[in-house]
């Protein structure tokens, strides 16, 4: 069996168990990468950890960033691994095929005077700038990422109970807890909202069709002028409100249920950065530096 025809049965695999396009398309980024590597379709026995090195020194040379790297890896140890759980190799070859290192960044976050420059910017009075301001809401209170949000069904908001379940990557479902001020928005927009409020999704355009990850790209590239700062995404106020979940006095552990990380190590991330602000305020208690 060549490596072309393992990575097909390894695509059909992955849409069995209801993979996004979105996560399909990355392993075949992966691949299309690796096979430009190869310049050609060897059998799958052929591969050796020998090969994977090199390609790691291929990808290396290529002056890519460590994240594109790792990407690259992951997707290619997906399915090194999945080839061993299905006998066509003799070897798991993915155990020792290790993922680039990365430095660590610190994550930047809003701070509290941005987040409030942001929620105090929109006009509420507006039907689309209140659903804009739901949108922000959800992501800086709850941690949604992008199309978590634009595929939020009516039939999974429970406002009265104070969540909401939403369709994670790889469409798992997850319940996500609601804040007060975010709950009160939502009942607003939906009361406000034309069209039907007891079906369909969450957030509309303003022809009533739903809306969907460019609209909220495009909200995003207005905001930065509007607000201010330039560098306001989804993902910042995801990351901000980890961050502040945590330096309030939250759990790891409920923070990775409620972002949705299978992982523990990509929440502990968060855990650095509000170790910084721990340090930054210790001279403010410090026992001794107060007694001498």
């Amino acid at each position: 069996m060549t490596v072309q025809q393992a990575f097909e049965g390894f695509l059909v695999e992955q849409q069995i168990r209801g993979n996004s396009p979105k996560t399909l398309t990355y392993y075949q980024s992966g691949m299309n990468r690796f096979r430009g590597f190869l310049n050609q379709n060897p059998e799958l026995s052929e591969l050796t950890l020998s090969l994977l090195r090199k390609y790691a020194l291929y990808l290396q040379s290529e002056n890519l960033s460590t994240v594109t790297r790792q990407s690259y890896v992951r997707a290619l140890r997906a399915f090194l691994t999945w080839c061993y759980s299905e006998d066509l190799l003799l070897v798991n070859l993915s155990e020792k095929f290790r993922l680039p290192k990365a430095k660590r960044k610190v994550i930047d976050i809003l701070t509290d005077e941005e987040a409030r420059r942001l929620m105090s910017s929109f006009n509420l009075r507006y039907s689309l700038q209140l659903r804009n301001y739901c949108i922000c809401a959800l992501m800086l209170d709850s941690g949604l990422r992008m199309d978590e949000v634009s595929t939020l069904d009516l039939s999974l908001l429970h406002l009265p109970e104070g969540y909401a379940i939403v369709n994670g990557k790889g469409n798992k479902q997850r319940v996500v807890p609601l804040g007060l001020n975010a709950r009160k928005a939502l009942l607003r927009y939906l009361n406000r909202r034309p069209g039907c409020a007891s079906t369909g999704r969450v957030f509309l355009k303003s022809d009533l069709q739903p809306i969907s990850d460019s609209t909220i790209k495009q909200m995003f590239r207005k905001l930065k002028k509007r607000v201010g700062i330039p560098r306001i995404r989804a993902h910042l106020l995801r990351h901000t409100f980890a961050t502040r979940y945590l330096e309030n006095g939250g759990d790891i552990y409920t923070l990775q249920q409620i972002l949705g990380h299978t992982s523990l190590e990509m929440v502990k991330r968060y855990v650095h950065s509000t170790h910084q602000k721990t340090v930054s305020k210790f001279s403010e208690y410090s026992p001794l530096d107060h007694l001498l």
